[in-house]
Order: C-alpha cells, then sequence, then structure tokens
C-alpha cells in the first residue's frame, strides 16, 4: 500500500510542475510579447527542455505503476 502512496505522490508532483509550466508560459507570453525573437526563441527552448524532463518522469512513475499491479495481480 505504501508504494500505491508514492506513486500517487509522484503523480501529484507531475500535476503540480505541468500546472507550473503554464503558468511560467502565460508569464512569457505577457512579458515578452513585443520583444525580439531571440528571446521568445530561448524561453521556448527552455520550456521544451522542461516538457521533456517531465514526459520522462511521467513514463517512469507510470513503469513503476504497472509493474506494482502486475506484482499485485499475481499474488491474488
Amino acid at each position: 500500500m505504501e508504494e500505491l502512496y508514492a506513486i500517487m505522490r509522484e503523480l501529484l508532483e507531475v500535476e503540480y510542475n505541468q500546472k507550473s509550466l503554464l503558468y511560467i508560459m502565460e508569464m512569457l507570453e505577457t512579458a515578452y510579447g513585443g520583444e525580439e525573437q531571440e528571446t521568445e526563441g530561448l524561453a521556448v527552448s527552455g520550456i521544451r527542455y522542461y516538457l521533456g524532463i517531465l514526459h520522462r518522469d511521467l513514463g517512469t512513475v507510470i513503469n513503476r505503476l504497472d509493474v506494482y499491479v502486475a506484482e499485485q495481480a499475481k499474488k491474488q
């Protein structure tokens, strides 16, 4: 049961990070709406990197959940 709680905490953390990312993107749109393209390009690159990390972390958590569910099914 502790493993399920750990997985749920990690999923909630991913959700929080995604919401944070949306907030940052909104701020960037507001702040850099009239600035040069170079600044926007750097911001987009940073966001793309962060999204890649979130995607990787989410895949890891989902795999852990799959393994745990399969192990529990074998026990029953």
